[in-house]
């Protein structure tokens, strides 16, 4: 084959690829208790609904919860992967909500422990998982433990929630700032979790978009908002989504919205 005639095949080739690369999304909090696993299952779901490939990772590895929330029993978890060596690719199991998932294990030290090597094999097991599916999202830990930094910086794109609490806020600044420090990353996507209104949300993400422009020198991106309301707590009891429980709520159109502009990214 002439070289010119390779070169260009190989150009091609290096397209596909890229066109077929996944958005690997991870969704950190600052503090706890803010909804990232409500807000992770709720989008994945609706993604889905949209046609997506999902694959949902519970990447809090000592206090998994998704397989409560969504109500299912995982006989095999990130667990035996570490210390069974078991296939990530034989975890993960479909759901009904039409995401594909990879449970994690609660209530485990060993896996609140896990050494740089341990959690380099998950991400390895991951990546050749990514290739079946158009978007992963990793349902991190709170915090900036070692895990929780690791994981974002697996993830192509950061999402970064947080709530009307002033801890949330000042919490998720110091999240996005240690990101910064470690990593050098400079692009975040901001969800405003149990607000009143988007008057409410514009209005929280602006505080916290000043203050990383003023100390940190970079913007952040606002990618949506999820209003407060009774149906949320109320779906998490019924372990539904907001998409089979109650499509037409405030809520679940916030949710639609965000996995909308997600579809965007690829």
């Amino acid at each position: 084959m002439p070289y010119r005639a390779y070169v260009t095949v190989s150009r091609v080739k290096e397209k596909e690829m890229e066109h077929k690369r996944p958005v690997i999304a991870s969704v950190s909090s600052g503090k706890g208790g803010v909804g990232k696993t409500f807000v992770t299952v709720n989008i994945g779901a609706y993604l889905a609904h949209r046609g997506k490939k999902v694959l949902i990772v519970d990447c809090d590895l000592g206090l998994a919860n998704i397989d409560v929330m969504i109500g299912v029993k995982p006989s095999l978890t990130l667990k035996e992967a570490i210390f069974e060596d078991k296939i990530i690719d034989d975890i993960a199991i479909h759901t009904k909500h039409g995401f594909d998932f990879v449970p994690a294990s609660s209530g485990a030290i060993e896996m609140a422990q896990l050494m740089y090597e341990d959690i380099e094999k998950i991400k390895e097991g991951l990546t050749r998982l990514a290739q079946h599916y158009d978007t992963i999202i990793l349902d991190t830990g709170a915090g900036i433990s070692e895990s929780v930094l690791q994981f974002n910086l697996f993830a192509n794109k950061n999402i970064i929630l947080l709530n009307r609490e002033l801890t949330s806020l000042t919490d998720a600044y110091a999240t996005i700032k240690v990101i910064y420090q470690a990593f050098g990353r400079n692009s975040f996507n901001i969800i405003v979790n149990s607000t009143k209104n988007e008057e409410e949300a514009k209005r929280i993400f602006n505080h916290i978009d000043s203050i990383c422009k003023r100390f940190l020198g970079f913007p952040l991106q606002y990618l949506g908002h999820i209003v407060y309301d009774d149906v949320v707590p109320r779906s998490i009891m019924k372990q539904e989504t907001l998409l089979t429980h109650q499509d037409q709520s405030i809520p679940a159109i916030n949710c639609a919205s965000i996995a909308e502009n997600i579809v965007s990214w690829q």
